[in-house]
């Protein structure tokens, strides 16, 4: 008897080696999977501009990465004594104006340098809904805690999603013509903005990434989505909160990412990585 719909494994025509360089940027489930490469000693930059969750937001990080756009001052302003970038994550906040600016033109800075020769890009997309500040008239990554009534809140179509990656796809072609790109959409469920609301979001991000991985060239997709939906399908495998992924879906999402992209080589590097970190995790204390 079978008790579940095993996910087939994707196939890719080409696979991670030892020496690849990897880039992530994009929701929190970004954060467990670019851990898992950096902990096993991979060339990893992740989420230069802070967790990020809508893809209008995600794709205006890449063009400041790339040169296409310019971080400007009209992105940041200060709120209950602390400066705050309408483009970050809250954790670049700093109450002095000087650090909280070179916190982020020195993240800005190496990322982008990264990017020049990275191998791959994954992209992950949180949810279609976002959120523009009125005043500044500019999309916003992370409304800081400010007041409710400087944004309104907006659901991006499929559209808006493909064009706002055009220029970073541009830059590619022109820069990086071997960089590859896989996107996947974030398993944690944005319940929120509310259940139907939440399936609408999840729909506009598959339909956009399907028409750009049929447009752009060396653009795939990982179906980190469908494993939670189909084939974990268990509130086992989430948190107590029952949206966001449990420690064992994670570590099966990982599971799946080794057994799809990893050469055999890849492989016994990462299981000596592992071994590895199992031995410090047991390394007895010293007492002095």
């Amino acid at each position: 008897m079978k008790f579940r719909t095993e996910l087939p494994a994707p196939r890719y025509p080409f696979h991670i080696e030892p020496d690849s360089r990897l880039m992530f940027c994009g929701s929190c489930f970004s954060e467990h999977v670019s851990s898992y490469f950096a902990d096993r000693g991979f060339a990893v930059c992740a989420n230069p501009f802070g967790i990020l969750f809508n893809p209008l937001s995600i794709a205006q990080g890449l063009d400041f990465l790339t040169g296409q756009s310019s971080l400007t001052e009209q992105y940041f302003l200060q709120h209950e004594g602390r400066w705050v970038s309408l483009a970050h994550h809250g954790k670049f906040s700093h109450a002095d104006h000087e650090v909280f600016r070179s916190h982020i033109e020195t993240a800005q800075s190496d990322a982008a340098e990264f990017l020049k020769s990275a191998d791959f890009l994954f992209v992950t997309l949180g949810t279609s809904y976002y959120y523009y500040h009125l005043e500044r008239q500019v999309v916003v990554a992370n409304c800081h805690k400010l007041p409710a009534a400087a944004f309104e809140k907006r659901r991006a179509t499929v559209e808006e999603v493909v064009k706002a990656f055009g220029a970073f796809f541009a830059w590619r072609a022109q820069h990086c013509p071997s960089l590859k790109v896989v996107f996947t959409v974030s398993p944690v469920r944005h319940l929120a903005d509310g259940f139907h609301e939440n399936q609408l979001s999840k729909s506009i991000l598959h339909l956009a990434i399907e028409q750009l991985v049929s447009q752009y060239p060396d653009t795939y997709y990982f179906p980190v989505y469908e494993m939670f939906q189909d084939d974990l399908r268990d509130y086992r495998f989430y948190d107590s909160d029952l949206c966001h992924p449990s420690r064992q879906g994670i570590e099966y999402v990982q599971e799946r990412i080794a057994e799809v992209f990893f050469t055999e080589q890849t492989r016994q590097r990462v299981k000596e990585a592992e071994r590895a970190l199992k031995q410090a995790a047991h390394r007895p204390l010293h007492m002095s």
